[in-house]
């Protein structure tokens, strides 16, 4: 369910922009009166409630937002400092739930007989640049009989990797995989995955009662 906040955000150091936040489903959207930040849930290095000075606003409490790359974003909410907690909670679920697209598996079938002579090849590295995908984490290859399976893991998210690593046009440029590849690759889709989750105290961001302060006291 979207739901949206009227918020004051500040992005690094810059000045404050009063709006409002909207959690869509795929990125956290800032809207102001001259200029809007959107950031997908899969560029959030960490969601935190700020309890320095530096990280409020106006002297009230804050979500910080961690970005991958680029400044963090501090939020604020225009009325109802309780609601920050909210904030931060809802942030945080959505961020985790983005967590699991953040592979693309792309399997290229290879003709009879291929399989040493591929082992042997990405002994000197796959038929492209890691370095050059943008995103690009981390990079594995298992080799079979008939198949050769890339393993990729995208800080980004899977959607932008896949469009990139299902196009023939970059598999083809592999001059030196050319007589082994028996087809054009296709990108497997996820069919079940599991986790293991560290037990974790009862851990709330919402805000502890203050006395004479219906809204709270300070957030731990």
């Amino acid at each position: 369910m979207e739901r949206s906040y009227g918020v004051v955000w500040r992005e690094g150091s810059r000045a404050p922009v009063t709006g409002k936040l909207e959690l869509l489903p795929r990125a956290l959207h800032l809207e102001g009166r001259d200029e809007s930040r959107e950031v997908p849930y899969d560029g959030v290095a960490a969601i935190r409630v700020g309890r320095s000075p530096s990280d409020r606003i106006n002297g009230g409490p804050a979500v910080v937002v961690e970005r991958r790359s680029g400044d963090p974003i501090t939020i604020a909410t225009v009325a109802q400092p309780s609601v920050v907690g909210e904030i931060a909670e809802r942030l945080a679920a959505l961020q985790l739930g983005s967590q699991t697209s953040r592979h693309v598996v792309v399997i290229v079938p290879l003709k009879p007989g291929s399989q040493a002579s591929v082992s042997r090849l990405l002994g000197q590295g796959p038929p492209f640049d890691p370095a050059a995908v943008r995103g690009l984490g981390r990079h594995e290859v298992f080799v079979t009989s008939d198949e050769a399976v890339f393993v990729f893991e995208s800080d980004f998210g899977a959607d932008s990797l896949a469009p990139l690593l299902a196009e023939p046009k970059l598999w083809q440029a592999a001059g030196a995989w050319g007589e082994h590849v028996a087809g054009p690759p296709r990108v497997a889709e996820s069919a079940f995955l599991w986790s293991r989750s560290e037990p974790e105290e009862d851990i709330s961001f919402l805000p502890t009662p203050g006395a004479g302060d219906s809204d709270g006291g300070d957030i731990y």
